[in-house]
């Protein structure tokens, strides 16, 4: 009988209890889907993020081993690992585990040997902030190798709304010396059934190789040479491809007949062929004929498999015109100006010189503006994105909200940041604020309050987490209908870091200091 998977419309969510989480109020979760969305879609030139070119191609190592590319690593196969190793542990009756990052606490098991726990983690705590945890950039990690080794970007949906783990979670990931019966136990235990179980690990195993490094009793010291240091042999031909080669070399026997976990002169070793053969092969057998849709939903079923305090968004899709890091600025005399980046991803219609957009007024009137020229072009996975910045002066306070291509983009001209008037000063780790509230709502208030999210190192991982710092900001202008207020505060780092302000009920939203000036 074929496979069915759903591949996108169920989440896989635990019940009941978690773990010790980090939870992080006081973040908008469209700020969260804006950086996913970002992360995802702009992968090259402008404004873009280092995720897909470190996959891209799909062979390449973006570790941290002195080896280099001589290390016999693949990083699109440490990021599925890592999701795998991560999920695997979860208990759905009782609510605990699943994907939440709590592996970068446990890298040091006998179960998790190898790079790929702390390659992921470092590689991740680069682009790490209160915006996006690091259980959702594995996420987003897996997608983005999926799609670097020829597989679909858009079949597996990403969400927001992970949570990371603070402490380690349970041991019990099945390596290749677990007997079936308990394999097959720990899966359940995760939700798993039997044919879910063999596609997942047969889909993993389409990347990637076994390291001498990590399984001498498994590969020899045959496999080690100047340009694979630690010894790696493919599960298949194709080790730098998601496809279904290992599937039909082990049915037909044919090449490396599914790999070291199936022909192992080790016969305790062979994992891979204990599961295969459990039900007769026949999960292979349409695997290899199903191979990309049923990869996507298994793998769609595992990175959604979280705890039971977590929820997530829906679906995070490519945005073909987008706003993006929108401030305000405001002037010694009180006139506000909001400012920002209009976004085309495009394939075959070409972008126009400038782009227009309307704000509405305190009045509720329309006014239509242009963007200024062309900024920067980039490349994605969906085509080209070409950049527009603007910057336009506001009926305030009062004015609500920006229009652009049919999306309207809230704007809060009653207490806000002043990116181009704060500063972050690396050197001293060292952060400036100013903000703006309306004079109409400072009355018998005193100080405005900043809440910076700052990230940090925590012991026994290298993932980062979140710490919040308050600092209070005092009065020290007025302009126009506005008070002013600044205060200065030394942090542990101050690389992305999101920052927000408070005066009485009153909040901004959030602002990445990495728009404020930077440097002495």
């Amino acid at each position: 009988m074929a496979l069915k998977f759903c591949t996108s419309t169920l989440v896989f969510v635990l019940a009941l209890i978690s773990l010790a989480h980090a939870d992080i109020p006081g973040i908008e979760r469209q700020a969260s889907i804006d950086e996913l969305e970002h992360f995802f879609v702009d992968n090259g030139g402008y404004n873009s993020v280092p995720f897909a070119s470190a996959v891209s191609p799909c062979a390449k190592y973006s570790g941290f081993a002195a080896g280099g590319s001589n290390q016999g690593e693949q990083t699109s196969a440490q990021w599925v690992r890592f999701a795998f190793h991560d999920f695997v542990t979860a208990d759905l009756s009782a609510g605990t585990g699943g994907l939440d990052a709590s592996l970068g606490f446990e890298g040091s098991r006998d179960e998790n040997k190898g790079l790929f726990v702390d390659d992921t983690m470092q590689f991740i705590s680069q682009t790490f902030s209160a915006l996006l945890s690091t259980a959702d950039q594995v996420t987003l990690a897996v997608v983005l190798a999926v799609a670097g080794c020829g597989g679909n970007a858009r079949a597996i949906p990403l969400r927001v709304g992970r949570t990371d783990a603070l402490q380690a979670g349970p041991s019990g990931v099945p390596g290749p010396f677990t007997p079936l019966e308990p394999t097959l136990a720990q899966f359940a235990k995760a939700g798993f059934s039997a044919t879910e179980t063999i596609a997942l690990v047969s889909c993993g195993h389409s990347l990637g190789r076994i390291h001498f490094s990590n399984f001498p009793d498994i590969v020899d010291d045959s496999a080690v040479s100047a340009t694979n240091l630690n010894g790696g042999i493919g599960f298949d031909s194709t080790p730098a491809s998601l496809d279904p080669a290992g599937m039909n070399e082990y049915l037909s026997g044919s090449n490396g007949r599914g790999g070291p976990l199936v022909t192992s002169p080790n016969v305790a070793a062979r994992s891979d062929f204990r599961l295969f053969n459990s039900d007769g092969n026949q999960t292979i057998r349409d695997l290899s004929v199903n191979f990309g849709r049923t990869c996507s939903g298994v793998f769609t079923k595992m990175l959604n498999t979280v705890p039971g305090s977590v929820s997530l968004s829906d679906p995070v899709t490519p945005q073909t015109w987008k706003v993006t890091n929108i401030i305000m600025h405001i002037s010694n005399g009180g006139s506000v100006r909001v400012e920002g980046l209009f976004r085309y991803l495009w394939t075959t219609v070409a972008p126009p010189q400038k782009v227009t957009y309307t704000t509405i007024s305190p009045r509720g009137t329309s006014e239509t503006h242009r963007s200024n020229s062309v900024i920067g072009t980039g490349t994605s996975l969906f085509g080209n994105t070409t950049y527009w910045d603007f910057a336009r002066a506001i009926d305030s306070p009062g004015t609500t909200t920006l229009s652009f291509e049919g999306a309207t983009y809230p704007i809060n001209d009653m207490i806000f940041i002043l990116p181009t008037q704060s500063r972050v000063e690396p050197d001293k780790l060292l952060i400036r604020i100013k903000a703006a509230a309306a004079t109409s709502i400072t009355a018998g208030i005193g100080d405005m309050e900043a809440t910076l999210y700052v990230p940090v190192s925590q012991a026994g991982s290298k993932a980062f987490k979140i710490t919040t710092v308050k600092l209070p900001l005092k009065k020290f202008t007025v302009a126009g209908n506005y008070t002013l207020y600044e205060g200065k505060i030394n942090v542990a780092n101050v690389k992305n870091v999101v920052a927000k302000v408070v005066l009485g009920s009153s909040e901004s939203q959030s602002v990445k200091t990495s728009l404020f000036k930077q440097g002495a």
